[in-house]
């Protein structure tokens, strides 16, 4: 069940609409332009996975797209979040194209496309102080301790991804994966930490 639903990011509309005042061949629409990309490609990469999001089962999954969640002082934000009684999970989504290769000794992730390098942060290492802060807030609003999973999710089929390590390589998938990584961590938790009580309380309160 889909409790929060996807929405376009602020950013792309006033993007949007700044190009709309702007005339063409004007100083700055081409800058603009250029910083539309990006969130307008995670946008797009986030939708992608909606359709694997579509096979689960309503019954058993809450789905919380976009969140903007705050500990005191400092904001987080998550791409998709999913809830059972049993875990929850963090889906952070990435619209890579070309080929990307992982240093976890570095934490730090290089990108080849177009011949052209460039260098993100590690997505994993995001996604996890994700978790870490989720499981902050929800103790503080006295909810039940809950493991809380957490991958990261390429949206392009066509993108290769490469890591030194195993353990690190597993935690970035192709989103065509999403459904048998959910049917594994399924079978690493049967214990129920939260009730439907609890479950709507939460959706309520997120």
């Amino acid at each position: 069940m889909i409790e929060k639903e996807r929405r376009v990011p602020e950013i792309i509309m006033q993007l949007h609409a700044l190009l709309r005042r702007i005339p063409e061949m004007v100083h700055g629409r081409e800058k603009a332009a250029s910083e539309l990309n990006k969130p307008k490609a995670g946008f797009i990469g986030e939708q992608k996975l909606d359709y694997y999001l579509d096979f689960l089962d309503e019954k058993k999954y809450r789905i919380f797209h976009g969140l903007r969640l705050s500990n005191r002082k400092q904001f987080f934000h998550t791409d998709t979040l999913l809830l059972t009684k049993r875990f929850a999970m963090i889906l952070k989504v990435k619209n890579w194209n070309g080929t990307f290769i992982l240093e976890p000794n570095f934490h730090q992730l290089i990108r080849i496309h177009n011949e052209k390098e460039e260098a993100f942060h590690d997505p994993i290492s995001q996604a996890e102080h994700q978790s870490r802060q989720l499981k902050k807030r929800l103790a503080a609003n006295g909810f039940p301790d809950i493991p809380i999973e957490f991958d990261v999710f390429i949206s392009s089929p066509s993108t290769i991804k490469k890591s030194p390590s195993k353990q690190t390589s597993s935690k970035i998938l192709h989103a065509h994966r999403l459904l048998s990584k959910l049917t594994s961590i399924e079978k690493s938790y049967s214990i129920e930490r939260l009730n439907e009580k609890q479950i709507k309380k939460l959706a309520i309160h997120y």
